[in-house]
């Protein structure tokens, strides 16, 4: 059994982070015995230790690999247990050196395996486990730091950790607002894999759950253009029925590449329109599976995406067939804003998007009339255009003076079959509602319109060249069909979506990088390396203008050059004393010798002090040639030391 204090701080020291591990990773039992396994090679009296055999380690990593693949997975982020899945084999090999310690196990690599898994066991770690790792640390330091260690040593060693210790307490509250698993696995990777208005189940009544989950602030889609649309459609949608919009059940035409551009094959909407000399090509870069859907602007010409041949392109301008599975692709749209390439639609507009239920006919008759929405007979001295406006004026104006922006219908429970007849009792719901009602009423008078999912009022930076969208900018809004094209139209009350907190600075600037690095890789990947270089040319030469860029290695100069100076000042110090102790050494040897030729010896063990004692008490039968070497032993005890 091994007590000293040094022993007792290692034990100790692979305790604390067994259990703070267990805690973290909601697996304290296995912290538990951990721990005692530790206690137990600390107090186990067996010698000699068993020999140290790889092939315990090496066996290891099996089940570890097994419990990291029967673990739940997630598409657009990596789980907790990719971290604590190492940490528990780490844990394990510093149990298997300690064990072996003089018989092939390692100190080093108990120290290393040992701190890896503490700072491991932090990632979500409470204030607790963050107070604990900190114990554990120092524990580690007053174990196994050198006698005598140098001041300066300490403090680096404290602001390493005071770092660390920040890192991992910014890290967990990150994770605690953005992703926060707490053990619910299947609701959380439900809530992150599904977004409202691309869920083809999903029940309107849902919206409330989905703009709740705490993935809201997600970065869904980065779009590589500051000027960039208002509006990123997605889904187009044919029918409702029983309280859901359905898509097109099969495309109409599939569309082959017309050329290629580097690797990405351009499929175009209309002959030769991304050609045109207006048109800009536009990068998406998505964070997480696309749904099956390309996500463009209303009035785009062509897209161009990787691996892929062909693509289903839909009765509703939708264009498919990329599995869901594409991160990026690219948009072609005219660079005139407000402007639009005639012609994009390949298809002619037919009656799919005037249809209505027969059911819902009489309900939406009545809607019509109390919005104030005419039939086309009544406004016979209007043009086409002008009917169509009205009646968009017209329903705009309703809902803004008699309605608000909810995520929850009140009267729901008393219309389970049919929300819209709840909204229009409640006067209150979200875009889905007012967009389904707007496209049934226009529908109604005879006016060609479609409900439409996707992103609106992205996130814009000054300064930045591309707008962000994030899960919470989800949108349905209505296109309609008048002089040859469609138009977007949102009739949600706009003053009522703004219920979610902007992005701090720090946010905004922390994005700010994350996105510049995600175009560099992009642009490399491409083969577009001269853009890349040319991109971090305009940095080093806003760097070389910056007052900064002179001032900050300046202050780590000087700092320098003061520890440099502070040290040779302690060293002349400790040559000066060194040099004092030689000359009274040296002093201490010659008197010994003289006294040793008198017959005067200090004995071994004697200090100086007593020897010289000695001498006094026996002064008198050898008086005269004693008092000089007493005087030099009594200068030497007043002197040595000063």
């Amino acid at each position: 059994m091994r007590m000293s204090l040094r022993e007792i701080s290692k034990t100790l020291f692979l305790a604390i982070a067994a259990l703070n591990l267990g805690v973290s990773s909601e697996l304290l039992p296995l912290g538990i015995l951990f721990a005692v396994g530790f206690a137990y090679l600390h107090f186990k009296l067996s010698r000699p230790a068993p020999r140290y055999k790889k092939r315990y380690a090496y066996g290891a990593i099996l089940p570890f690999a097994i419990w990291w693949v029967l673990t739940p997975g997630n598409d657009s982020g990596f789980t907790p247990e990719m971290v604590f899945i190492p940490a528990w084999y780490l844990m394990f090999l510093a149990w298997l050196q300690k064990r072996s310690l003089g018989a092939g196990g390692f100190e080093a690599f108990v120290i290393f395996d040992g701190v890896a898994a503490l700072l491991l066991g932090t990632f979500q770690a409470g204030r607790v486990g963050v107070f604990a790792a900190v114990l554990g640390l120092l524990l580690v330091v007053f174990t196994y730091s050198r006698p005598k260690t140098a001041p300066y040593k300490y403090l680096l060693f404290l602001l390493m950790l005071l770092f660390l210790g920040g890192s991992t307490y910014g890290g967990w509250q990150y994770w605690k607002n953005h992703r926060s698993y707490d053990g619910r696995w299947a609701r959380d990777y439900m809530e992150r894999n599904r977004v409202m208005g691309f869920d083809p189940v999903v029940s309107l009544g849902s919206f409330a759950d989905n703009y709740r989950s705490r993935f809201n602030s997600q970065v869904v889609l980065r779009i590589w253009d500051a000027d960039a649309p208002e509006y990123l459609r997605a889904a187009v949608y044919e029918k409702y029925v029983g309280g859901f919009w359905r898509l097109p059940a099969a495309p109409v035409k599939r569309l082959y590449s017309a050329y290629y551009q580097i690797d990405y094959p351009v499929f175009e909407k209309a002959d030769s329109s991304t050609r045109m000399a207006d048109v800009k090509q536009v990068w998406v870069q998505s964070s997480i599976d696309n749904f099956g859907f390309l996500f463009a602007p209303e009035g785009a010409v062509g897209v161009s995406v990787k691996n892929a041949d062909s693509l289903d392109y839909y009765q509703t301008d939708i264009v498919a067939g990329t599995g869901g599975k594409q991160k990026d692709w690219y948009y072609f749209a005219q660079s005139a804003p407000n402007g639009y390439v005639p012609g994009t639609s390949l298809l002619p507009v037919d009656s799919s998007s005037l249809q209505l239920n027969e059911r819902q006919r009489p309900f939406v008759d009545s809607v019509a009339n109390e919005m104030g929405v005419l039939s086309r007979d009544s406004a016979l001295a209007e043009s086409e255009a002008e009917y169509v406006k009205s009646s968009l004026q017209t329903i705009r104006n309703y809902f803004v003076q008699n309605f608000k922006y909810s995520l929850v219908i009140p009267k729901m429970s008393e219309h389970r079959n049919e929300p819209l007849r709840a909204f229009w009792q409640s006067r209150e719901g979200f875009c889905t509602l007012y967009a389904t009602m707007s496209v049934l009423v226009l529908r109604h008078r005879g006016i060609h319109a479609r409900y439409v999912s996707g992103f609106a009022h992205p996130e814009r930076v000054p300064g930045r060249d591309y707008v962000l969208y994030r899960r919470h900018h989800t949108h349905a809004w209505v296109e309609v069909f008048v002089d040859g094209r469609w138009y977007s139209f949102d009739p949600t009350p706009p003053t009522l979506r703004k219920i979610f907190a902007s992005p701090s600075g720090w946010q905004s600037w922390w994005e700010g990088v994350r996105g510049r690095i995600v175009h560099w890789f992009h642009l490399l990947k491409e083969g577009q390396w001269r853009s890349v270089v040319d991109s971090w040319q305009s940095y080093t030469q806003s760097a070389l203008e910056s007052l900064w860029t002179y001032l900050i290695p300046g202050l780590i100069v000087l700092a320098l050059l003061a520890f440099r100076g502070l040290r040779r000042f302690k060293g002349r110090s400790a040559e000066v004393l060194n040099a004092h102790a030689l000359e009274w050494t040296r002093k201490l040897d010659r008197t010994e010798k003289a006294l040793k030729r008198l017959g005067y010896v200090r004995k071994p063990g004697e200090t100086v002090g007593r020897f010289h004692a000695r001498l006094v008490s026996g002064m008198d039968k050898d008086s005269g040639r004693l008092v000089p070497m007493i005087e030099s032993l009594s200068d030497y005890e007043k002197n040595r030391w000063r």
